[in-house]
């Protein structure tokens, strides 16, 4: 996907600014929306557009205080394209004319929103319970930050669709391979691991991550199965999508050497024949320590080790 604008001059670059600054975007704004004039693709679709479906994923990614401020920045720039809707933000989608072309006059917002006051639309640290979060939170959006006592909770009834959402998938052969398999390879890849410790991370993802994001959304209970595919598509496209890939891996990386210490722990436990030597509690091999060496087996008929400087001579097949 290219831009039909490949170069931004300094010159256009400054004018851009200052006309953002002149319609009171903070500079804490003009960085994020900068990003977006620019061109962040991964959020655009086919038309190189940033689509409504996209808006939430944006607004993590940009780390806007939710999507509805989001697109009141965006309306009150005055720089991108606006494809009008009847919805909670007015748009169905928004472009930059750095990818689309010129905007024309039919596309930008007739005047600034002035329905919120600027120091609240813009200030993504607005404190818990404000009447600003009440305002800016149209009806059935996506959930407002963490601290916000307005966010979604997770229900028997939703938990149970997000798992269900995931069983179809799973059923299915063609959306297994283009969604799940995918994931497993870029565990395996990124992480340099087996594919069976990859499918154990794509588990923990979808079972420890995403069904439990899905059920807290709102609007998840209420589209089908089709918008549901395209929204997690998209997820994993995002920003906020790496970071449950990169949360996954983590988790599971931890998982695997808390496992390796127990085992080794266990190894180290185990002398049921003397406290020369040891034995593998899954394996049942035996083994003891050699400074040279390092870890030496020995042999399941061999008698126990009888002090801690004896050495499994094989040729003789004695101690020594």
């Amino acid at each position: 996907m290219k831009p039909l604008k490949p170069t931004l001059s300094i010159a256009e670059l400054q004018k851009t600014i200052g006309l953002w600054k002149s319609r009171k975007i903070t500079d804490s704004v003009i960085p994020k929306l900068l990003n977006l004039y620019l061109g962040l693709t991964p959020y655009m679709n086919e038309g190189k557009t940033y689509p409504v479906e996209n808006f939430y994923e944006i607004s993590i990614a940009l780390a806007f205080k939710n999507a509805k401020f989001l697109t009141e920045a965006v309306k009150r720039c005055g720089s991108f394209g606006i494809m009008p809707e009847k919805n909670a933000y007015g748009m169905k989608s928004f472009y930059s004319p750095l990818w689309v072309g010129k905007i024309s006059q039919e596309e930008l917002p007739d005047k600034f929103p002035e329905t919120y006051p600027v120091d609240d639309i813009y200030n993504i640290n607005n404190t818990k319970g404000s009447s600003s979060d009440e305002k800016a939170s149209p009806e059935g959006d996506i959930p407002l930050e963490d601290n916000s006592s307005l966010k979604n909770i997770v229900t028997p009834e939703s938990l149970a669709a997000a798992k269900e959402f995931f069983h179809l998938i799973n059923k299915d052969s063609t959306q297994k391979a283009q969604i799940l398999t995918p994931l497993i390879n870029w565990f395996q890849l990124h992480e340099g691991l087996t594919r069976k410790h990859a499918r154990e991370n794509l588990i923990y993802l979808v079972n420890e991550l995403l069904i439990p994001y899905f059920a807290s959304q709102a609007r998840f209970m209420k589209s089908n199965h089709t918008g549901r595919l395209c929204w997690l598509s998209n997820l994993l496209k995002s920003a906020h999508g790496q970071h449950l890939l990169n949360d996954a891996a983590r988790t599971n990386r931890e998982k695997r050497k808390q496992a390796v210490h127990e085992i080794r722990s266990n190894q180290r436990s185990n002398h049921p024949l003397n406290e020369f030597e040891w034995t593998d509690p899954e394996s049942e091999m035996r083994f003891y320590d050699d400074e040279m060496e390092g870890t030496v087996n020995i042999p399941e008929d061999a008698p126990s080790r009888p002090s801690a400087e004896a050495t499994w001579n094989v040729l003789s097949n004695k101690w020594v």
